[in-house]
């Protein structure tokens, strides 16, 4: 897994992103560069994390040695957690930024953040929350983000030493009363944050473990194109061939029918529309591809199938 990065300034969502609502509306002008999407944003969240993870998210504060400024969760959401209101627990109010590159967290208290690849994030989902005292108090019910971080490169292969930072994300409201409540949009916020976390995390899927693949790479027959030399052809299939060990099909041919998609676009094209290819792939289509062929050609060859001299009879005739 990839390693977050730890930034010192905390990005502009008018400046740094391209808004998701005008990115669906045009055509982009180049998939080559351009700001990332910003999916979701939210001023005013929550962060809670385990009091032996917190540093390991670079963008908690440090608390005061004469203990006037706590980590400890604060109300009123804190009234929903065991341990006297969650005091294994640190809280840090961030501002969050769901773009289609990476989800990005900042605290203007400690004046850090970090920028987390989506592969990271291992596991993330709803959980709810309520008053553990007044558990049917509707006004003190609310949910949030629940998510497994990984940044380890060895990820979950041993079971022993597999560690993940387990971060909630609560939306919550700024309040100027002496009583803070629950904030009321809660529920359209903290769905609309996992929603477009959801949608983000699938444009980056989990990269493919290349041992495993090795092992069992062997095991799997896969459709490639007819024509793939370096296939091997599979016995009772004409023209299939049997996949190569790292799971990918082969190169998109013109005519072919290999998908180009926005990920991979500038693989098979540079920035003029030009076909370049991938891997020694020639832009060129055979021989009378694109050509109408005249009446006159085909009269030659015969017609319906049947060469010039042969029974006309053992064919139906063409209709004019």
């Amino acid at each position: 897994m990839l390693p977050p990065t730890v930034i010192r300034t905390c990005p502009s969502a008018d400046n740094d992103f391209q808004p998701l609502s005008e990115y669906q509306a045009q055509t982009p002008d180049t998939f080559f560069d351009g700001k990332p999407v910003l999916y979701y944003h939210d001023e005013n969240v929550k962060a809670w994390v385990s009091a032996e993870q917190h540093e390991r998210l670079y963008f908690f504060s440090k608390a005061s040695e004469d203990g006037s400024e706590s980590l400890n969760p604060t109300p009123p959401e804190c009234y929903a957690l065991e341990n006297n209101g969650g005091k294994h627990l640190r809280e840090e109010r961030i501002e969050a930024f769901v773009a289609s590159s990476k989800l990005i967290l900042f605290s203007h208290k400690s004046g850090t953040g970090i920028e987390i690849p989506y592969p990271a994030i291992t596991l993330h989902a709803i959980k709810n929350f309520r008053h553990v005292e007044k558990p049917d108090d509707a006004s003190f019910k609310f949910i949030g983000v629940y998510m497994q971080l990984e940044f380890s490169s060895s990820g979950g292969d041993d079971d022993e030493t597999f560690d993940p930072i387990e971060l909630t994300l609560i939306p919550y409201k700024q309040s100027s009363t002496e009583t803070p409540v629950v904030d009321p949009l809660n529920t359209e916020r903290a769905t609309a944050l996992f929603n477009q976390i959801s949608a983000c995390s699938n444009l980056h899927p989990d990269p493919q473990d290349e041992e495993d693949e090795d092992e069992e790479g062997d095991d799997f027959d896969r459709i490639v194109f007819e024509g793939n030399a370096e296939g091997e052809a599979i016995e009772g299939l004409p023209g299939a061939f049997r996949g190569d060990i790292n799971g990918g099909l082969p190169p998109p041919m013109p005519g072919s029918s290999g998908w180009i998609t926005a990920d991979n676009v500038d693989q098979y094209f540079d920035e003029d529309g030009n076909w370049i290819g991938e891997d020694g792939v020639s832009g060129e289509l055979g021989d009378g591809a694109g050509r109408v062929r005249g009446r006159d050609e085909v009269d030659e060859d015969g017609a319906n199938g049947v060469e010039n001299g042969e029974d006309v009879d053992s064919k139906r005739p063409r209709t004019e």
